[in-house]
């Protein structure tokens, strides 16, 4: 990669624990929730909405504008692909497949507004970026690039069919983005590729719908300096704003660390993104893209809540950030808009399945039930993954299930006969 100087903007403020910016005009909403689909490998349950013997496990479910919702199954019966969920209102089916390869691997789909959606394969022997149009496929691998790329981390499709994603160069690693003639933009890399960067090492970032790579790096000990992490958003010409450091970086700032997931970003381009405080509690953030205020929306300690978890946060276009932790009923989803957090949904709760009432749960209370982040849609609804069992009995096991939390009423309240 050619080496290039960095442009670099510096708007970075300290941590404002209060509200920075007015809570989301619509309070926190209420929720119903629908089964989309539902795996369980136990003799004589064939799961929901899956061919027989399919099965998922440890993912994340994406939710565009339409409600509509694309997730990983890993065993497809019959071959040794993976294979790519896509659905709504409580329909769908798998669309989409990796090359029949038992190495093959296929990232978490990223989801567009049109239905079309875009992941990586790694592993197999046509690894690359792919795009896929669940009502026309097969996918189509749309690109190995740039040049010397040898993996291409959590690729994102914004609705301008802008794709960015991390790109791995056998250990250096840049955030790039590729436009829609196929060019592609070197947004940030680390001094590994680039002997004038700052950064020793890239985070995950999140792809904004202006074509921006949001997201933490760690500024090299320089200067008599220490190392420190930031906050950055970065364009496709090469600027970086600086919108919050840790600690060492800035001794006004109240963030000692960031968490190593990638941020959200919603169509304001504000940021949602977890950290752990100078004094030791965790804290979910709201950031403004534009540098004018943060917001914290939640911290271990305060209205209720005992555990952060260390899996990403959403947020919706009205700056509701969604994320996984526990209060004193156990593990739940929260919701919060920087005034008011609720509970939406956790451990013990009901739901209607295809096979009855059932309980979010595991038949060992201490374990997980959730799986991977939470994701959101802009207008607020929301996809996530959770463990089931028969309502009063957890030694029983339903599997896994993907739902949606829909704001307001739910067009379809289930599907395929079942009520």
């Amino acid at each position: 990669m050619s080496a290039r100087p960095l442009n670099i903007v510096c708007l970075v403020l300290p941590l404002i624990l209060l509200n920075a910016i007015n809570a989301s005009a619509g309070g926190l909403p209420n929720y119903q929730f629908q089964l989309q689909a539902r795996t369980n490998l136990l003799v004589n349950d064939n799961g929901y909405n899956l061919p027989p013997g399919a099965s998922f496990n440890s993912i994340s479910a994406d939710i565009n504008a339409a409600k509509q919702v694309a997730f990983r199954v890993q065993i497809v019966p019959g071959t040794d692909a993976n294979g790519l969920w896509f659905g709504s209102a409580g329909k769908g089916s798998l669309r989409c497949f990796s090359e029949n390869n038992a190495d093959a691997v296929l990232s978490e789909p990223s989801l567009a507004s049109n239905g079309q959606m875009v992941y990586k394969q790694s592993f197999g022997t046509t690894n690359g970026v792919y795009r896929c149009d669940p009502a026309n496929p097969p996918a189509i691998r749309l690109t190995t690039g740039p040049l010397g790329t040898t993996d291409w981390g959590a690729p994102e499709l914004n609705d301008l069919g802008q794709i960015g994603y991390r790109a791995g160069f056998n250990g250096p690693q840049a955030w790039v983005s590729r436009g829609t003639d196929g060019s592609f933009a070197i947004h940030l890399a680390d001094l590994n590729a680039d002997i004038n960067s700052p950064y020793n090492f890239l985070f995950s970032p999140v792809f904004s719908s202006t074509r921006k790579q949001i997201g933490v790096a760690r500024r090299a000990a320089a200067g008599g300096n220490p190392e420190y992490t930031e906050l950055l958003a970065t364009s496709a010409t090469g600027q970086v704003q600086i919108l919050l450091r840790s600690r060492a970086g800035d001794l006004s700032s109240s963030v000692q660390s960031f968490d190593s997931t990638a941020p959200a970003v919603n169509a304001n381009e504000q940021i949602a993104i977890i950290v752990s405080l100078v004094g030791g509690p965790r804290a979910v953030l709201r950031v403004n893209g534009d540098g004018s205020g943060v917001t914290e929306i939640a911290r271990v300690g305060a209205q209720g809540l005992t555990t952060i978890d260390f899996f990403g946060a959403a947020i919706d276009d009205l700056g509701r950030v969604v994320f996984r932790g526990r209060d004193s009923l156990g593990r739940a989803l929260f919701v919060g808009d920087g005034t008011t957090l609720l509970r939406v949904i956790g451990q013990g709760s009901l739901v209607e399945t295809d096979l009855g009432l059932a309980q979010l749960g595991q038949n060992n209370s201490t374990d997980e039930i959730f799986s991977g982040r939470p994701n959101v849609n802009g207008a607020g609804d929301i996809a996530f993954v959770a463990a089931l069992h028969p309502n009063g009995n957890n030694q029983v096991e339903w599997g896994s299930g993907v739902f949606v939390a829909s704001i307001g009423q739910a067009e379809v309240l289930f599907s395929s006969g079942f009520e």
